[in-house]
């Protein structure tokens, strides 16, 4: 009986078929065709899924070869690529600027290089933006400017829950990999994310762009990192949700573990010959910690704000992009004065 029921439930040869080595690329194109024969006829028929694509597949890469992908859905590469060098004109330009901006993703946001390029080109000063996403702080850069030995003019940091002594978990990842595992990860992102970016146009994954039930929907951005000024370009940039405006500038006192970071990386700084400067980037939520002018005072540096009225975020954390760019014209208005020019010692 055994022997009969088994041979009806497995016909001879499915079990010699399954082991094939074609099999699961069979299986996954059948797949494939069915979900974009499905998705062709919803469209067709379902007026609420024309047009509807998820926000991966809208992005648009910079034009030319002077960025490379940063970073997607499926996490982040630039944490690998800065601190592996793997990209020799992105290394360069790093090791030469005289000024670099570290902080966290509200930074890179933030800082739009077609208001920065022309003020530090009249200035006779380049610049870099070490910044990075997922919430890092200062131990990654501090990494990478002793690997690197960077010894830059200004560094100008954005304070906003910067001194703690953290590593994200990409920053992890880079202390654990080595120079051939980042190579490979940086090819097989950018492979993925092409590949992400076909596919989800014709087979789209609908819960990603209605909302997940008790989720919501679930957005995403592109990060295009520049070779030559490291800004990023987000694609597609979200759209802007209400104003705000930004708490005090004080904010919390300074906890011990905030102070003895932020006078650890002051003499990380001094020991290299550097200008320190702080600012903090307007968000509605602030990451937490003591505010930008407690630093200042605490490590007598100066502290250069910029708030332009009617700012809007895009997602209750970063600037959307046209407070971005004002933002940037009013900070490089404040800024400039520190920096000095080419040939002449920055204000300390």
């Amino acid at each position: 009986m055994n022997l009969i029921y088994t041979w009806k439930m497995s016909p001879p040869g499915a079990s010699r078929l399954a082991d094939t080595p074609t099999f699961p690329a069979a299986v996954f194109a059948v797949v494939l065709a069915a979900a974009v024969v499905a998705t062709d006829g919803a469209r067709a028929t379902v007026p609420a899924l024309q047009g509807r694509v998820q926000d991966i597949a809208q992005a648009e890469r910079p034009l030319g070869d002077d960025h490379y992908l940063a970073g997607d859905i499926a996490g982040q590469v630039d944490h690998h690529v800065l601190y592996f060098g793997l990209d020799d004109v992105a290394s360069r330009h790093l090791q030469t600027a005289d000024v670099l901006f570290l902080g966290n993703s509200r930074l890179m946001f933030a800082l739009r290089p077609e208001v920065l390029g022309p003020e530090f080109a009249a200035l006779g000063l380049s610049y870099y933006a070490l910044g990075f996403g997922s919430r890092e702080a200062d131990r990654f850069p501090l990494a990478i400017l002793r690997k690197f030995d960077l010894r830059p003019r200004v560094v100008v940091v954005n304070a906003d829950g910067f001194f703690i002594r953290w590593l994200s978990a990409w920053a992890e990842a880079v202390n654990r990999d080595t120079p051939f595992a980042a190579r490979k990860l940086r090819l097989e992102a950018e492979a993925s994310h092409r590949a992400r970016q076909a596919l989800h146009v014709v087979a789209p994954h609908w819960l990603s762009i209605f909302g997940r039930p008790g989720l919501g929907q679930a957005r995403g951005f592109n990060i295009y990192r520049s070779r030559i000024d490291g800004t990023w370009e987000i694609s597609p940039w979200p759209s802007a949700t209400s104003t705000f405006a930004p708490p005090p500038a004080a904010g919390p006192a300074i906890g011990r573990g905030e102070r003895a970071a932020a006078l650890a990386f002051k003499a990380e700084m001094d020991r290299r010959g550097i200008t320190l400067i702080l600012t903090r980037v307007p968000t509605p939520e602030p990451h937490g910690g003591a505010g930008p002018a407690r630093f200042a005072e605490l490590l007598k540096v100066p502290l250069v704000l910029a708030e332009p009225p009617g700012l809007t975020s895009a997602d209750h954390s970063h600037l959307d992009a046209p407070s971005a760019f004002d933002w940037s014209r009013e900070f490089m208005a404040v800024l400039a004065p520190h920096l000095g020019g080419a040939g002449r010692a920055p204000v300390r």
